[in-house]
């Protein structure tokens, strides 16, 4: 991460009851409940600083911890900053035990010469992974949905360059950003393999908007958005946006998400697979351990940046 990143940048604002009550308060008015919202959100704002500051624990703990024990850390800490996102669209969380459940679910044994990059998750009917997804980011998971570690991998663009390194391909394409215009180079076709008119229907299709518009200016591709798509991923590292260079890229799938299906994999691992994952971090025997030490070296900021961004978005909604 370069020097002046900070991913808890708009914590401190929700250090105080009162703030943090007027906060939850405009969320609550924007869902014109039938309950009075400023009793919900009094009731909900001690809540919400808990999780915060339970989270960020989590998460600075990592600056100690062996890089073996991180996953863990990690994935309770991500859970901890997502209860602080649900509060500001359901006033009620949890309102049911089956949204306690971590909503996915892995392979319990490892099969014999098992790589994690070949490894699958599995959504189920339940739990906070399906329940955030679709009220945060109105993304429906299905239940019985199978996710491949590496096509997780390939969504967090801070991975592209070590795709690169390792496989000789990267997965992702830098795009150019200002405002709600995106503009991406024509070469985008060849890796598509499609022609002009195909890819303006498959954006219009995949990205849902139907105010978005294309158009062509030699060397690049021009998209114009009313809403950011779920499709484009920013990189912290670089401060740039990129864009799938496959079709199954453009799925609508929320860089969030991604996060919590490896966080949540690679915890499980860490406890339950013991002696996997001792040799993987003494063996250096397969491609695991590069992008296992990347990605966790990359979520530890990554992951309360992309949270906390999320909270501060809630503000702007109304204006505040």
């Amino acid at each position: 991460m370069n020097g002046s990143f900070n991913e808890w940048n708009n914590l401190d604002q929700f250090l105080s009851t009162n703030t943090t009550q007027r906060y939850l308060k405009r969320c609550y008015d924007r869902l014109e409940l039938s309950s009075s919202s400023d009793e919900l959100s009094f009731n909900n704002s001690y809540s919400f600083i808990y999780y915060a500051t339970h989270g960020k624990r989590h998460f600075d703990l990592c600056t100690h911890a062996p890089l073996e024990l991180q996953p863990v850390l990690q994935y309770y800490g991500m859970v901890q900053l997502l209860k602080c996102c649900l509060l500001t669209v359901d006033p009620y969380y949890p309102s049911s035990t089956s949204l306690l459940a971590h909503g996915v679910t892995t392979r319990k044994r490892k099969k014999q010469n098992y790589l994690f990059l070949h490894d699958e998750i599995k959504v189920q009917r339940n739990g906070l992974f399906p329940y955030f997804s679709e009220q945060l980011f109105g993304i429906k998971q299905l239940e019985g949905d199978k996710f491949k570690m590496k096509d997780l991998l390939v969504r967090v663009p801070e991975l592209n360059n070590l795709f690169n390194q390792m496989t000789g391909q990267s997965p992702l394409a830098k795009i150019y950003k200002d405002g709600t215009h995106f503009k991406v180079n024509v070469s985008i076709l060849d890796a598509l393999h499609m022609t002009e008119a195909r890819f303006v229907q498959f954006l219009k299709q995949r990205f849902c908007d139907e105010e978005v518009a294309i158009s062509f200016n030699d060397p690049f591709i021009m998209i114009d958005c009313k809403n950011q798509p779920d499709q484009l991923f920013y990189q912290t590292l670089d401060e740039n946006w990129y864009c799938p260079l496959s079709r199954e890229g453009f799925e609508p799938f929320h860089e969030v998400m991604v996060h919590y299906l490896l966080l949540y994999n690679l915890s499980m691992i860490c406890r339950y697979e013991t002696e996997w994952w001792g040799e993987l971090f003494h063996t250096f025997s397969s491609n695991d351990f590069p992008f296992i030490s990347r990605y966790l070296t990359i979520s530890r900021k990554k992951v309360p940046y992309m949270l906390m961004q999320h909270l501060e978005n809630q503000k702007k909604e109304d204006g505040t």
